[in-house]
Formats: structure tokens, sequence, C-alpha cells
């Protein structure tokens, strides 16, 4: 198997995390609380700078090969490309909506959890559908030739947040995911005493 699927599922592990992240400040808005504003953008910034534009590319490749291999998987490459487009233009627009929204009202914040919500939900959904159906897939009728050919057309672009440097951008939001996940093994210890 190729260094290709588990970059790709180490990906989808990382954005996990990060819709966790997010998905705390929705629910913070959704009993009336003022999200972490600056916290929202950074996760934004990074999901449409990063997932959007240098992993769903890596997964379009895989999806054509799958096509050459197995003809039958058309019509689910074909909604996962289209979800790619659409999941895109809704980390987009919730992105815009974060970066526009000055005054923090009740209606702002209502408009916000609507669409966090469903931009954490779809992408959940797309990532399980990608695993399940297309890398399973991809594992079990690859050749040695279709991985060396994906890895050779793949630009290899270090992740801002989750390589070897962290940007600068993302450091305050690096700390907030390791010091949460410190804090998870400090509930499992406990929890299990």
């Amino acid at each position: 198997m190729s260094q290709v699927i588990e970059a790709l599922e180490r990906d989808h592990a990382n954005i996990a995390r990060l819709l966790e992240l997010l998905e705390s400040e929705i629910l913070a808005i959704g009993v009336g609380k003022t999200p972490d504003y600056p916290l929202l953008q950074d996760i934004m910034c990074y999901m449409t700078q990063y997932p959007d534009r240098f992993h769903h590319p890596k997964e379009d490749l895989v999806f054509a090969q799958i096509l050459k291999r197995e003809p039958g998987a058309h019509a689910d490459v074909e909604a996962l490309l289209e979800e790619h487009i659409s999941i895109g233009l809704a980390g987009q627009n919730f992105d815009r909506m974060l970066r526009t929204s000055n005054i923090d009202s009740v209606k702002v914040r209502q408009g916000l959890g609507i669409a966090g919500a469903a931009y954490i939900r779809s992408l959940r959904e797309h990532m399980r559908k990608e695993e399940k159906k297309l890398f399973e897939l991809a594992k079990a009728v690859f050749s040695n030739e279709d991985w060396q050919a994906i890895d050779e057309a793949i630009d290899a672009i270090e992740d801002p947040l989750f390589g070897t440097v962290i940007a600068k951008r993302y450091k305050r939001l690096y700390g907030l995911i390791t010091d949460s996940q410190v804090e998870d093994l400090r509930s499992a210890n406990t929890d299990s005493k």
C-alpha cells in the first residue's frame, strides 16, 4: 500500500480533530454563548487553505485511478467529486460569514451556528464515505504501479498545522489541539481509576 492512502487517512484524522473543536464552538452558540471568533477563523482559514486546496486534489488522483481499475465505481466517485466542490463552497461561505460578521448578535450567532453545524455534518459524512467506499476499494484493487503513479503525480506540500513546522498563524490553534489531547488523556486516566 502506498504512503498516499496513509497520508489521506492521517489528514482525515486531523480534520476530525478540528471538527471536534469547531463543533464545541458551534455548540456554545447553540446555548447562547459567544464563540471564540478568532479560533473559528483560524480553523476555517486552515480548512479552506489546506484540505480544500491540497488534500482533495490528492483524493481526486486516487479516484481517477479507481475509475481506471473499477469503472463500476463511477457513481460513487462522481458523487464524492461533487461533494469536494460543495464542501469547499460551504467552507468558503462559512469562512466569509465569520470574517464579515463584525456584530456579535443573536441573529449572527444563529446563522453561524446553522452554517457551521451543516458544514461539520457534511464533511464528517463525506470523509466516512471516502474511507468506507473508495479508500478500501483502492487498497483492494491498486497495484504497486498504481500507487507509484499517484505518488509521482502529487506535489509534496507541508501541512501548515500538522506538519513538522507549524505556521505562525496556527500556533494558538495547535496549542489548543495539543492541550485538549492532554486533557483527554488526563480524563481517560482519571476515569479508568
